[in-house]
């Protein structure tokens, strides 16, 4: 098993289209899971939804693209057992912020997503996640540090249709850091783009 926090570009790009469609299935299934949201995604067709994950997945491979989401894989013989995503923001000030860790169900129990976690933080000079608030023990035994309550931005800012999914998380981040990452959410642009899909 291989567990590398930047992959070789090529081996990275053949597993990059599950990785992206996956997550961008998360996000969806994230959003139908707000009361908010939920009557607006609970009605979409299946062509509706197949366009709002291409939608999703365009964003995340534009954010690759630039150079401000990276992947670190856990993999063997040709099959991807895991992966994490991390955003890095070009402000080397700013800690990275890793938007998930995910293994695959038939893989789960055998520490793949420990070692995942322990890659990128390794990897890392600085990184900043957010959990909720029963997982902080765990993440402080990974060596993170509890930074504090998650201010979501704004409805102002743009984010008044997503920011009551990053409500009550804790900031959890390396030491010596000050908890200011690029954390990813959707604006209110893209949940607009996703509706018209």
């Amino acid at each position: 098993m291989t567990q590398q926090p930047e992959s070789p570009q090529d081996l990275v790009g053949t597993f990059l289209p599950t990785i992206f469609e996956n997550d961008a299935k998360g996000i969806l299934a994230d959003l139908l899971a707000q009361p908010g949201l939920a009557m607006h995604f609970m009605g979409f067709t299946e062509v509706q939804t197949m366009r709002a994950i291409r939608h999703v997945v365009g964003i995340l491979e534009e954010c690759y693209r630039a150079g401000h989401l990276k992947i670190a894989i856990s993999h063997e013989d040709g099959r991807l057992y895991g992966y994490a995503m991390f955003f890095v923001h070009p402000d080397p000030a700013m800690s990275r912020y890793l938007h998930k860790i995910f293994v695959f169900k038939a893989y789960r129990g055998h520490g793949i997503g420990s070692q995942l976690l322990d890659g990128v933080l390794n990897y890392s000079q600085g990184t900043c996640l957010l959990c909720s608030h029963d997982l902080i023990p765990f993440y402080e035994r990974a060596g993170l540090e509890f930074k504090g309550g998650f201010t979501p931005p704004s409805a102002q800012q743009g984010f008044a249709l997503t920011r009551d999914m990053y409500a009550d998380l804790a900031l959890m981040g390396s030491p010596g850091t000050d908890g200011a990452a690029p954390v990813f959410m959707l604006n209110d642009d893209d949940i607009k783009q996703l509706l018209v899909s």
